[in-house]
């Protein structure tokens, strides 16, 4: 190999080389000219813990919470704690931007300001409202959450800041029920029939609900008689089917009587029965019209026996007469 290609190869290698080199410079200049003295924004968003762990009511309740946005700039020794005091020392001011950028499912939330201005300093805070509302889709004591985007753009020689936020809270248990009731719930029956009117449950709540039924309103002489509970899963729309029977007084005779028969219904969760919710209530007329023969087997049954006695008394004295006859001369 010749002494000319030789060189031309070692040209060709530093070169690159050099390139490479410059690259890397030229590289580390830019970032350095991004962030000469390592100042830098950091910024957090708490919320009262104890406040935000009370569980929230679906669909009756908006919570109001306070957010505490805390800013704080950091720096570096040296040149770079220098630059910073220069900016604490003055009355600016940083631009922050907030917003919600997702929450769980059923939830709703609001902040009164989503931009607010911030004075630059080593720390400083700010309290924001935040506005909560859940739907009754909610699943009860279930991880709620609220993620919120806090944005600070570059401060001069102090780089900005954004992040996304995560807060959680609890929904409380919203017993909700739906009752679908017969279109006539007014029925008329003689004394022998029964009168049975269907009502069926719809769950509207956020958890597994447990419904217990009471009967009130029962006149003397009526008998009435329902499902003690029933239970609607969690899931929306669950639907169960109950069914109330009342049986008019069936006593000899004729009957014109009514009873208004009033139902009472108390949803309450189902795995803690002590979170009860508001009852419902459904009333049914029955009208007892028509004669009833019911009692009169025992009557003739009693009829049949004096019969059956007076013959006897009929016939024994019948026969007495006859003897004493026999025995005159």
């Amino acid at each position: 190999m010749s002494k000319k290609t030789k060189k031309s190869r070692s040209t060709i290698v530093f070169s690159i080389l050099l390139l490479v080199l410059i690259s890397s410079m030229i590289s580390s200049t830019s970032e350095a000219k991004d962030k000469p003295y390592n100042i830098k924004v950091i910024m957090n968003i708490n919320w009262n813990l104890e406040e935000s762990q009370k569980p929230i009511v679906p669909r009756d309740e908006i919570k109001e919470l306070d957010l505490l946005v805390t800013f704080q700039v950091v720096s570096g020794e040296y040149f770079g704690k220098g630059a910073a005091l220069k900016y604490f020392s003055g009355t600016d001011t940083a631009l922050v931007d907030l917003g919600i950028v997702e929450t769980s499912p059923g939830c709703y939330a609001v902040l009164k300001q989503t931009r607010f201005e911030i004075k630059i300093a080593e720390y400083d805070e700010v309290n924001v409202k935040l506005y909560l509302s859940l739907d009754e889709t909610v699943p009860a004591f279930s991880d709620g959450y609220i993620k919120i985007n806090v944005k600070c753009p570059n401060l001069g020689l102090i780089q900005g800041f954004e992040d996304v936020f995560s807060l959680h809270f609890s929904p409380s248990y919203k017993p909700i029920i739906k009752t679908n009731l017969p279109d006539v719930n007014t029925i008329r029956i003689n004394p022998s029939e029964t009168a049975v009117f269907p009502i069926e449950l719809e769950n509207l709540g956020n958890a597994r609900t447990q419904v217990t039924f009471e009967i009130e309103n029962v006149p003397e002489g009526w008998e009435a008689t329902i499902t003690e509970q029933v239970f609607l899963e969690e899931t929306k729309g669950s639907k169960a089917t109950v069914y109330l029977t009342v049986i008019p007084p069936d006593q000899l005779g004729f009957h014109y009587d009514e009873a208004n028969i009033r139902v009472k219904m108390t949803p309450a969760q189902a795995e803690n029965p002590v979170e009860v919710g508001q009852p419902l209530y459904a009333t049914f007329a029955v009208q007892n019209r028509g004669s009833s023969a019911n009692g009169i087997e025992l009557i003739l049954f009693f009829i049949i026996i004096i019969i059956i006695i007076i013959v006897l008394i009929v016939f024994i004295l019948k026969w007495m007469r006859r003897k004493k006859e026999k025995t005159l001369p």
